[in-house]
């Protein structure tokens, strides 16, 4: 009997541990096949990169300068909507052109509607109360232009130094004229030589470089060809000082020529902003021959300076510069141009 019960209470046993790892054999499989038909969740896809790029920031007409950084804004945009070969990141790339057609505001600036911009776009506006200027040319050379270190947007002021011819009126002796039996006493007046004075002033101040136009450099003649001659040399220009080696004013010369000096060589056209008033000045002193030169102001140097000019009178009188007299003149005497007198010889 006993042993009936415990083969009953194996059996049960084992029973329970087959259901046992069935069911565990089950659920695992079901788990399985349930995570084998969850489907994968694909990856967040790639940002597109931004770019910059140059933007109206409002309504621009055209012809207008774009000198202002505050008409344009620099904005983000993707790389796909940037048209590199057309349109600007950099907005200094789009400073100081001049727009061809309008451009509305938050549209690209582009390439292909804009251009340099011309000399009387870069005229500066006059401020307030003052004087609206105008481009004027000088041709300098490297003594009048100052050795040629002179940049556009330079501020330069204006020397000239002219030549006054003055007739020479000297008295003559008195003489008796007998008028209706009365003896007058007249002096009579001689007519001399002329004479030549100069007379130097500053006579434009502060006038602001615009534009620096330089000769075109001539190309190297090719392996066996002869060289072109040798254009002829620029019309006289009185604005021209000319001078030796020394730096000594000569005549009969080209222009710009200073001899062996290491300066550049040569002439060319300093456009300044001139008022009417200073155009007149110097289109006078051109006129009358004189010597122009320009003298570059210091970056920060706008005092406006008042002279007196400079006259061999005025140096004189105001400068304490001597004035020799004339030396007298050599008397020979009668011993010394008729009696002869012996020739030295040299001792031994």
């Amino acid at each position: 009997m006993r042993r009936g019960a415990l083969l009953f209470l194996l059996i049960g046993l084992i029973v329970i541990i087959g259901g046992l790892a069935a069911f565990l054999l089950l659920r695992g499989g079901a788990a399985t096949s349930t995570t084998s038909q969850t489907p994968e969740v694909p990856p967040p896809p790639t940002a597109v990169p931004l770019v910059s790029v140059v933007q109206a920031r409002i309504d621009l007409d055209a012809n207008t300068l774009l000198n202002d950084p505050s008409l344009l804004d620099v904005v983000e945009v993707p790389v796909t909507e940037f048209d590199e070969a057309n349109e600007f990141s950099n907005i200094n790339d789009v400073l100081g052109k001049l727009l061809i057609n309008p451009v509305v505001a938050g549209q690209s600036i582009r390439k292909d509607n804009i251009r340099e911009a011309g000399l009387a776009q870069r005229i500066p506006t006059a401020e307030p109360g003052q004087t609206q200027v105008k481009a004027y040319p000088l041709i300098v050379n490297s003594l009048s232009g100052v050795a040629d270190q002179v940049a556009v947007n330079d501020f330069v002021d204006v020397v000239a130094t002219f030549s006054v011819e003055r007739q020479i009126i000297r008295p003559g002796p008195v003489q008796v004229i007998t008028v209706n039996d009365v003896d007058q006493l007249v002096r009579e007046y001689e007519y001399g030589e002329n004479q030549t004075f100069f007379s130097t002033k500053t006579i434009i101040q502060r006038a602001q470089v615009l534009q620096i136009v330089r000769p075109s450099v001539p190309a190297a003649p090719a392996e066996g060809t002869e060289p072109t001659p040798e254009a002829a040399p620029p019309p006289a220009s009185s604005s021209l000082p000319q001078v030796d080696a020394s730096g000594q004013p000569i005549t009969g010369v080209t222009e710009g020529q200073v001899g062996t000096s290491t300066l550049t060589e040569g002439v060319w056209v300093v456009v300044l902003a001139l008022t009417d008033q200073e155009i007149e000045l110097l289109e006078f002193a051109l006129q009358s021959q004189a010597r122009i030169v320009l003298a570059l102001r210091g970056a920060n140097d706008d005092a406006i300076e008042s002279t007196s000019g400079v006259t061999l009178d005025l140096l004189v009188r105001e400068y304490g510069l001597p004035l020799p007299r004339p030396l007298p003149p050599r008397v020979y005497g009668e011993d010394e141009v008729f009696v002869p007198e012996p020739t030295p010889t040299p001792l031994p």
